[in-house]
């Protein structure tokens, strides 16, 4: 496959100075968590990776690159500047809008061959009074099973289809649905329930003439085998289900210790540079507030990541740096741009310009997200969106060389 746009590594340009954070984007082990989810899957099951908010962090172009390589050629992201984005970086397959459209980006949709979920009654007039005349735009129906959120209410879909009956251009090719508490495989079935007994009724219906694809199961349905239920559609064909995972594709999963799923990984690595190394007397204090007031001459290190980088003023007196394999416990409050760590006793001591690491999948000493999550009373979502999204920014492994060697 030949990719138009070259991949972009976020690094400094040649004589730019040099970042105070980086990340490292493990590409290999991104592949293998996509194929170990992929082989899960039943013979009447897809894959739509979810690469919405910059690829929850880890890097929309590089992302939406691999996943191209393994063959797949459907995406789903947030909205319609995500979905530009990825059209000028190559991207020709589907891409699914997951937060519809709004008045502005319905000429988008159609332009760009985008195919947005349709959520709202509003949508329809807008595709009713603006959609061109020699044009049709695929859409996925979202239907609302407890979620609360975006969706049409399983006792309006009736209504909703014969609307849509009256719209020619507008062609349901998916109906979809999101679980609120996948983790819950009861509280699941009961919305499953929900849904399919609303699907099921409806798929006679002649504004479902176009239906190829149904799809529902986040990380935690796909953990516990909630893709796909027993369906046909009345013109004979199969239908095909599509498993949305997001989170777990990076490493997390929302069930923990599950040995089903025990390759996958994570794969975010984030490294901050000590801009200062100092020997500070006993009594003085570090960092504002005056939280730490050292109880022994000490060696501080500054690092240059806080929480305008992502790094939570939560983790303030409780998270580390990895030396060498050695913790360097952060001293004081975590500040808008700096960090201070304590060097004191670690065998060597580091010099000014030296990377410490903050998250390492591959180093057992180093913080992780999902600890950095519950420290801060967040999820990891929260956490991986947010760090480093400032930082120089690398992809590491054959899938990266690969993606570079095919510009």
């Amino acid at each position: 496959m030949r990719l138009r746009a070259p991949i972009s590594h976020s690094l400094p340009e040649p004589g730019f100075p040099e970042g105070r954070t980086r990340v490292t984007v493990d590409l290999d082990q991104f592949v293998r968590n996509v194929r170990k989810v992929a082989d899960s899957l039943q013979p009447n099951e897809g894959l739509l990776p979810v690469i919405k908010a910059n690829a929850y962090g880890h890097g929309l172009l590089p992302i939406m690159k691999t996943i191209s390589s393994l063959g797949i050629d459907r995406v789903a992201v947030m909205g319609a500047d995500e979905a530009l984005s990825l059209r000028r970086g190559g991207f020709s397959g589907t891409i699914v809008l997951l937060g519809g459209f709004s008045g502005t980006e319905l000429s988008l949709c159609f332009q760009e061959r985008l195919t947005p979920v349709l959520h709202h009654s509003d949508q329809l007039h807008l595709l009713n009074r603006d959609s061109p005349s020699d044009k049709s735009l695929d859409l996925h129906l979202k239907i609302d099973s407890g979620m609360g959120r975006l969706g049409f209410l399983p006792e309006d879909i009736p209504e909703i289809l014969d609307l849509l009956t009256r719209i020619p251009r507008a062609r349901i090719t998916g109906i979809m649905t999101h679980f609120p508490l996948s983790e819950d495989r009861k509280d699941t079935e009961g919305c499953l329930d929900l849904f399919r007994n609303t699907v099921l009724p409806a798929l006679s219906h002649p504004s479902l003439t176009n239906l190829s694809v149904i799809h529902m199961a986040n990380s935690g349905a796909v953990m516990q085998g909630l893709t796909s239920f027993p369906v046909r559609h009345p013109s004979g064909r199969q239908l095909t289900f599509w498993a949305r995972p997001g989170l777990m594709l990076y490493g997390h999963l929302p069930l923990a210790e599950h040995p089903d799923w025990s390759d996958i990984a994570p794969i975010f690595k984030v490294e901050a540079r000590l801009l200062s190394v100092r020997r500070i007397p006993k009594g003085h204090s570090v960092s504002y507030g005056r939280m730490e007031v050292l109880s022994r001459d000490s060696c501080v290190g500054i690092l240059g990541m806080g929480y305008a980088d992502g790094l939570s003023r939560g983790l303030s007196g409780r998270g580390w740096g990895v030396v060498d394999g050695r913790k360097a416990p952060f001293a004081g409050r975590v500040c808008m741009d700096m960090v201070a760590v304590d060097l004191t006793d670690l065998p060597r001591e580091p010099k000014v310009g030296d990377w410490v690491g903050i998250i390492d999948p591959k180093d057992p000493g180093s913080m992780t997200v999902d600890q950095m999550a519950r420290w801060t009373g967040t999820i990891p979502y929260e956490v991986l969106c947010l760090l480093g999204h400032r930082s120089d920014r690398r992809f590491a492994g054959d899938a990266a060389r690969s993606l570079q060697d095919a510009e």
